[in-house]
């Protein structure tokens, strides 16, 4: 059988054991105070203050971890609450601690604690967002306490109760301006709920209120001794269980929901933004998907009027060019040429299209081969070109033999066209070591060069230094250059001058 942790009543509602505890030690407390008005008084700071000081364990021994400034800034505070509430107690009418004072120092103190507690709670916000620093706090505190007692002690601090006639206008108002402190210091925990735990809000909040109500109470008694002055312990001792019960209890019993809280949120907001970003990586592929289709399908109409265009020009060309004069057979040629570069152009853009959507299957590659493989070619294309081909040995690489070939072919297509106008062209491809000890790949030649002040561009779609007429090409060559070497994990980078030759130098992978 199993006991349930709150008893039911027949109308269905529950009564915890906390509320019956609470009951229990409310009506001891009540008939403490029959027997001994200072007894009860007495008991009733002591838990107050036993509760402060626990605060201020809890938070000092929980700094190293504890991420809610508010917390850590209310558990140093009220430690020094629990001093001014101590000789508050030791003060108090009918203790004898004190020869020679009467009810009025008790009182002072009691306002000078309240003040400070108000105060605290309120500039607490503050330190939510900023740096905390604990030993200037715990200075800070210590002075104001010392003031606060000697002005009391001294006779500096305005009185707050006269014997015979009862509070002060400076205690009764000190009252209304502490629950206006307080009123301010609940809208503020309102409007910052999202920082705390909804449990801890819940509890400061009713423990704030209850501050108030307590505050409001004090305002009315005559003798310390009065009804008025017991409902207003009461309500601080109902205020201090809560502050227990938000801190403390939620501290030691249930650390994780203090300790750990960030922890969760931190977590939370990672999974939204792990959703967030699948979310945008799905729609990303989907627009891609849609890009290539339409790539594709532009491709294929584009193309069918440009070879419409070649053919027609051709036939013009070749069957009519009697019938023509010469501007009209130049006007044919340029739309020829222009119908080739634009073909060229669409082929180009749908290998930039591929190479950033192709699988990639990494494995040992030779470079070198490849690049052989490359000028063998464009020589056996340009037979009339003298050019000197220098590739060194063991120039071998893991990734993805296709793509890195479409690197080749660019950089290396690049190197022979930009010597054509060398007569003794010399294109060199090989590996070096840097200053800062990488040790990429290069592409070197000895033809027209580049201004540094466009080298960056020049890896942008489009970007070209030379007229069409004086160097062909589209300009998207480099940039898919790029594209496959960041799909690597590389870099790429060109240095050159101009009418002194580039070099392109690129690396494959963080561990060159």
């Amino acid at each position: 059988m199993t006991t349930s942790p709150a008893a039911t009543l027949k109308n269905g509602a529950t009564i915890t054991p906390h509320l019956i505890w609470g009951t229990i030690v409310l009506g001891g407390l009540y008939l403490t105070s029959l027997y001994s008005f200072v007894l009860f008084h007495s008991l009733a700071e002591l838990f107050s203050i036993g509760v402060a000081v626990g605060m201020f364990m809890l938070a000092w021994n929980a700094r190293s971890f504890m991420e809610n400034n508010y917390l850590l800034s209310l558990g140093i505070a009220y430690l020094f609450v629990a001093m001014v509430d101590t000789l508050h107690t030791l003060a108090y009418k009918g203790m004898g601690v004190f020869e020679g004072f009467d009810a009025n120092p008790a009182t002072q103190l009691w306002i000078a604690g309240r003040y400070l507690e108000s105060l605290s709670l309120l500039a607490a916000f503050f330190f939510l967002a900023g740096r905390f620093r604990y030993q200037r706090i715990l200075q800070g505190y210590l002075v104001v306490t010392a003031l606060l007692i000697f002005a009391i002690f001294a006779g500096f601090f305005p009185d707050c109760f006269v014997e015979g006639s009862g509070l002060t206008p400076f205690k009764k108002v000190s009252e209304y301006v502490i629950s206006a402190i307080l009123a301010v210091t609940l809208v503020c925990l309102y409007r910052r709920r999202a920082e705390f735990d909804p449990r801890i809000f819940r509890l400061i909040a009713a423990s704030i209120l209850c501050t108030i109500v307590a505050e409001l109470a004090f305002t009315f008694y005559v003798s310390v001794y009065g009804l008025s002055n017991l409902v207003g312990h009461f309500f601080k001792i109902i205020s201090f269980y809560l502050i227990y019960k938000a801190i403390i209890e939620t501290g030691l019993t249930e650390p994780y929901r203090l300790l750990f809280r960030e922890i969760g949120q931190r977590e939370e907001a990672l999974a939204a933004s792990e959703a967030r970003y699948r979310s945008l990586f799905e729609k990303v592929e989907e627009t891609n998907k849609e890009l290539e289709t339409f790539s594709y399908s532009v491709s294929h109409d584009l193309r069918a009027p440009l070879r419409s265009i070649n053919a027609f020009g051709q036939i013009l060309l070749e069957d009519h060019t009697g019938q023509l004069d010469e501007e009209g057979r130049d006007y044919l040629g340029r739309i020829n040429a222009a119908a080739d570069r634009m073909a060229r152009l669409i082929d180009d853009l749908l290998q930039l299209s591929r190479v950033s959507r192709a699988a990639m299957k990494k494995e040992e590659t030779d470079l070198g081969a490849m690049a052989a493989e490359i000028t063998d070619e464009l020589q056996r294309l340009h037979p009339e070109r003298q050019v000197e081909v220098r590739i060194a040995k063991g120039l071998t690489a893991q990734g993805d033999p296709t793509l890195l070939g479409a690197v080749l072919d660019n950089l290396l297509g690049n190197a022979w066209k930009f010597t054509a106008q060398r007569s003794r062209a010399v294109i060199e491809f090989g590996r070096t070591r840097l200053d800062d000890g990488r040790t990429p790949f290069f592409v070197k030649d000895n033809g027209a060069g580049l201004d540094m002040s466009y080298g960056d561009k020049l890896f942008n779609p489009f970007q070209r230094l030379h007229h069409a007429d004086e160097f062909p090409g589209t300009g998207i060559g480099l940039a898919t250059v790029r594209r496959i070497i960041n799909r690597h994990g590389g870099k790429v980078w060109m240095e050159g001058a101009v009418d002194q030759g580039a070099t392109v130098y690129f690396t494959l992978g963080t561990n060159q």
